[in-house]
């Protein structure tokens, strides 16, 4: 069966600069996004390293829909990153999320680092695949901690994990069948931030060609303030 992919990117309402990046590359059989922070202008040039990186590596093995080609990968992109900040002072403390998926054939790999996520869409059922890698879940998952502990921490949106702010960094991975009607969707905080998964489930699930499913995805983001880039990237198996 046929497999389409569609994204974008839009620097939202609020931030005066997109540091978000994304790659579709079909021949691949690769898609992933990143969420890039830092000073001055390094956030994209974390992300936009991470992202070269990534579909480099990928490219270079040939390997496909595989967990062990997207760890590969992002270990290399947070080697690459991690030297780049050591080398260039303004950009100390630079650093960017990953969400990548890999397929081939009936399977589907995810890799991600940080808090952008991947969801899947299965008959009818919105079930994220990614992990988030913030002090919020740590508190909530290893902790078991109610909502309303966790809002006492004044750290809680603080990531745990992220590419290039360390020398070594743990990845998360999953990997899944991916059969006809999947969909599967990967996307920085500006939009699971602040959309609900409800409300993402709902747009879709509408019968729209990619490009619109995204654009409406967006366009609910901004509706719900825009107050962070938006990054999206979408893939059906028809």
């Amino acid at each position: 069966m046929p497999v389409y992919a569609a994204g974008r990117t839009d620097v939202g309402l609020v931030r005066p600069n997109n540091e978000d990046r994304f790659l579709i590359a079909g021949d691949l059989g690769l898609a992933l996004v990143a969420d890039g922070m830092g000073g001055a202008a390094c956030g994209e040039v974390a992300a936009q390293m991470t992202v070269d990186c990534v579909e480099e590596c990928v490219r270079g093995n040939g390997i496909g829909a595989s967990v062990s080609s997207l760890e590969s990968a992002i270990t290399e992109a947070n080697r690459r990153v991690w030297l780049h900040a050591k080398q260039s002072p303004q950009c100390t403390g630079m650093g960017t999320t990953v969400v990548a998926a890999c397929w081939r054939g009936d399977r589907l790999a995810i890799a991600n680092v940080g808090d952008s996520r991947a969801y899947l869409l299965r008959h009818d059922q919105l079930t994220q695949l990614s992990y988030d890698q913030s002090l919020v879940n740590e508190l909530r998952h290893n902790l078991g901690l109610s909502e309303e502990q966790i809002k006492r921490y004044a750290n809680r949106n603080v990531l745990t994990q992220a590419i290039g702010t360390s020398e070594s960094v743990q990845i998360r991975t999953n990997e899944i069948d991916f059969g006809p009607g999947d969909v599967v969707i990967l996307c920085s905080d500006g939009l699971h931030g602040i959309v609900s998964d409800e409300e993402i489930h709902a747009i879709l699930s509408l019968p729209l060609v990619l490009e619109l499913q995204v654009g409406r995805l967006i366009d609910a983001a901004k509706r719900a303030g825009g107050n962070d880039n938006i990054t999206i990237a979408v893939i059906r198996n028809d």
